[in-house]
């Protein structure tokens, strides 16, 4: 019976957890975004968080359910889960579309009405939760742009690569001596 009650006060108290974070106006989640922005370790982690919460959740599910074939496809899903590139493609793919989170949601609403789906519905119902803390592909790509703008800032020298850039390497010596004939050779 207890593991009934884990299970059943598993989904509301994430989504209501996740909604007080979301909602929060708190440094706290200001830093942490920012970190999923600039960092790939720290998606890497968040998709490994998430992925021991689902793992969680199927192990209080199957003790509380012993026998019930549906927690198969959701196994399924976070088997396809373990591999950390895969998990953020899907995120990214939710977050940057709302109309495919949406038909996701609603995919998860209605397989929450069948019995044997219901890990499938809160298994995507998670991977939902943990795409609205995703950085979209444009604060990914503004950070990745944000790291060539400021390294070619502090290294102006390494910009040159080809020795046709560097045609104009004898101009501050020979500026301003007075002398044309020197400038123009």
């Amino acid at each position: 019976m207890t593991w009934i009650m884990l299970q059943s006060l598993f989904l509301p108290l994430s989504v209501v957890l996740m909604m007080s974070l979301y909602k929060s106006r708190r440094r706290f989640m200001t830093r942490f975004y920012e970190a999923m922005a600039r960092n790939g370790k720290a998606r890497k982690l968040y998709v490994q968080l998430l992925l021991v919460l689902l793992l969680l959740f199927h192990y209080a599910y199957a003790n509380g359910h012993p026998g019930e074939f549906g927690i198969v496809l959701s196994t399924i899903i976070c088997a396809a889960m373990f591999s950390t590139k895969r998990t953020d493609k899907w995120l990214r793919w939710l977050s940057d579309r709302p109309r495919r989170y949406v038909a996701s949601a609603l995919m998860a609403l209605v397989f929450g009405f069948v019995p044997h789906l219901y890990t499938v519905a809160v298994t995507i119902a998670f991977i939902l939760l943990g795409a609205l803390f995703y950085p979209s592909e444009e604060a990914l790509t503004e950070r990745e742009e944000g790291k060539e703008k400021s390294g070619k800032a502090e290294h102006p020298g390494t910009s040159a690569d080809t020795p046709y850039d560097n045609h104009h390497a004898g101009l501050p010596n020979n500026a301003d001596n007075g002398n044309p004939n020197e400038s123009a050779q």
